[in-house]
């Protein structure tokens, strides 16, 4: 009896253990996105948010975004960084408008979603000065933020920080 206990034992540690592996194999991040985020803040009632898993065994960033209630059209969407919270515009890293390297985001009305994947491996050219390596660290980081960009708000209308969960 002692015996068949101990191999239930074991094998409640190792199915504990593939399990929690498991959830470490893949990070989340979120941003909630708001006018008043923009540097300087944007007066409007439009929302939006993001959310993305990395695959760490791959490295593969899987992302979705929604926005609602733009003051005019949609023209543009990045993830911008470095920059911590408040900090004013900064570079994009990653366009949303890319449909050649699989990201593909709604432009031209007032709401929208997009989804996506960005390669996060060393060897992945982000920018001309940016690696997917080094991407990945500024995700982790929170040294991102996504931003909607509209006819009305060039510089964005509504943004927010990326943050890891």
């Amino acid at each position: 009896m002692r015996g068949r206990a101990l191999v239930v034992f074991a094998a409640a540690v190792g199915l504990t253990a593939a399990c929690e592996s498991s959830t470490e194999a893949k990070l989340t991040y979120t941003a909630s996105m708001t006018g008043a985020q923009e540097t300087p803040a944007v007066t409007t009632t439009a929302s939006g948010s993001f959310s993305a898993t990395l695959d760490q065994s791959t490295n593969i960033m899987t992302y979705t975004l929604s926005f609602t209630g733009l003051g005019t059209n949609a023209s543009l969407a990045h993830i911008h960084g470095p920059a911590a919270v408040g900090v004013g515009p900064v570079g994009v890293l990653v366009n949303f408008d890319a449909t050649a390297s699989g990201r593909t985001i709604t432009l031209g009305a007032t709401s929208g979603t997009g989804s996506g994947t960005i390669d996060l491996s060393p060897s992945a050219v982000i920018t001309a000065t940016v690696n997917g390596d080094s991407l990945r660290k500024l995700f982790d980081l929170g040294l991102l933020y996504v931003n909607i960009h509209s006819v009305t708000n060039g510089g964005g209308e509504i943004r927010g920080q990326i943050t890891k969960q």
